[in-house]
């Protein structure tokens, strides 16, 4: 199967990127001046380099998850690395910014398109990427309160949680695997013909790495959790440019929350509100007021949106072109 081709961009496509780029710049810019006087306080130790280091590191590591992208796809479907780069910018910006989780359908959307492929079988490479992604952030934050625990003399408890990393690890790399072979014993039995067999065929094709070569899932894994090394430096970075005096721990335990805050209360503004809610409660146990953290955490967001956004918008621009082609050709065909 080969990857459609990305169109290039126009100048207008790229003007728009460019307005696209500053008004995203301009919300972030907007939250720092109504927030209340206290934030200032933070806000007066900001590094601007930090803060360009950050974005930068950002961007970055969403090559790496181009590269646990492309891992999960046999090496005949795999597509141009720089598509997946961009693609996994596209995908994290939609699941921020569009309400009610519905970022989740314009992901399995936008990996269809990446991939040209039947929904059934991107269904089941988004549920890979999905599986691999939350199931290391998770790793990620009950690391982070492992530390913090040990670090605090709390040993049982922080014991048992870093038990619980080591179990959640195996189980990460076991459960595709076992998943996957059970589903394919599964076809066969189904009606010949029928489209329950067809669509859990294209089903079973998407899970395949998983359960045919996994060397290959083994190293998207890996990947997942190298995209979180570079994202919490990142983050890191970016927390230090705004004055925030956050340990490292404590932000991979704030950066599990922020997500999973967001993920049990949906809100129209994407994941914003919720996450910064997350956010705040986490970052207090560095010592940050509520409020403060909440409204710092929504510039750190913001920021890390912006990268996300700017990521993957040559891959939202071009795909976006080819759908309103479509679209164009369909009518014309009538």
């Amino acid at each position: 199967m080969n990857s459609p081709r990305p169109t290039p961009l126009t100048l207008s496509k790229k003007i728009f990127g460019a307005v696209f780029a500053l008004a995203l710049l301009a919300l972030v810019v907007l939250a720092i001046r109504r927030s209340p006087a206290e934030i200032f306080s933070f806000l007066r130790n900001a590094q601007p380099a930090f803060l360009a280091a950050g974005f930068l590191l950002n961007t970055l590591a969403f090559g790496v998850r181009a590269f646990r992208f492309n891992l999960l796809l046999p090496s005949v479907d795999r597509i141009r690395f720089t598509t997946a780069w961009s693609l996994s910018g596209a995908t994290t910006f939609l699941l921020q910014v569009l309400p009610f989780r519905s970022g989740e359908i314009a992901s399995w959307a936008s990996i269809r398109a990446a991939l040209g492929a039947s929904w059934a079988r991107s269904a089941a490479v988004f549920a890979l990427v999905k599986l691999l992604d939350t199931a290391t952030l998770l790793l990620a934050g009950l690391t982070g309160a492992a530390w913090l625990l040990l670090s605090r003399g709390t040993h049982v408890l922080g014991l048992s949680v870093a038990a619980l990393v080591l179990f959640g690890a195996g189980l990460l790399l076991a459960l595709p695997f076992a998943g996957g072979r059970l589903l394919a014993s599964l076809v066969p039995r189904l009606p010949a013909e029928g489209r329950r067999r067809a669509i859990a065929h294209e089903v079973a094709e998407g899970l395949s790495v998983a359960r045919e070569e996994p060397g290959s899932y083994v190293l998207a894994a890996a990947a997942a959790s190298a995209f979180l090394a570079l994202h919490i430096p990142a983050l890191w970075l970016t927390a230090r440019g705004l004055g925030l005096p956050i340990h490292p721990a404590t932000l991979a335990v704030a950066l599990f929350t922020s997500i999973a805050t967001a993920a049990v209360l949906p809100s129209p503004a994407g994941t914003f509100g919720p996450y910064e809610s997350g956010f705040a409660a986490a970052v207090a146990l560095d010592g940050i007021p509520l409020a403060g953290g909440a409204i710092l955490g929504g510039c750190l967001h913001l920021l890390t949106t912006l990268a996300a956004g700017l990521t993957g918008l040559p891959f939202l621009l071009s795909h976006l072109s080819r759908l309103r082609e479509n679209r164009a050709s369909r009518r014309n065909a009538a």
